[in-house]
């Protein structure tokens, strides 16, 4: 717990004492999906971090921080997870981690592997 309060502090030297905007800031796995995944635009790359696979609280906000409003009104705090994890980050973690030890994922890993580090780096 004492490494996410320093990485707080870290991200907000890095925005000039605050957070960054809130409508920037991961709170909302169905929204941050539908931006990376969005046909045409390429310029939202995004990987699933370790943490995705391992660490419920990385969703939550533990600290109480004031992550702001977005432009909608909308307050930023824990985030927020598709229907199927029914409101549970723990849930949300197993299911990554279930989906990720799959057969499905074991023989299509070399897919990865060559978007990643080979011949399909540029996209094609």
């Amino acid at each position: 717990m004492i490494a996410g309060m320093i990485q707080s502090a870290e991200n907000q030297k890095l925005q000039g004492g605050q957070f960054d905007h809130a409508d920037r800031l991961f709170n909302s796995v169905r929204d941050t999906w539908l931006s990376a995944a969005g046909k045409g635009n390429t310029s939202d790359v995004k990987e699933l971090i370790p943490e995705f696979f391992y660490m419920p609280e990385f969703l939550e906000n533990q600290f109480n921080l004031d992550l702001g409003e977005k432009q909608s009104g909308e307050k930023v705090w824990d985030v927020i997870l598709p229907p199927w994890a029914k409101g549970s980050c723990r849930e949300f973690i197993s299911k990554h981690r279930e989906a990720l030890e799959s057969d499905f994922v074991s023989e299509n890993l070399h897919h990865w592997i060559d978007l990643i580090f080979g011949y399909k780096q540029r996209g094609k």
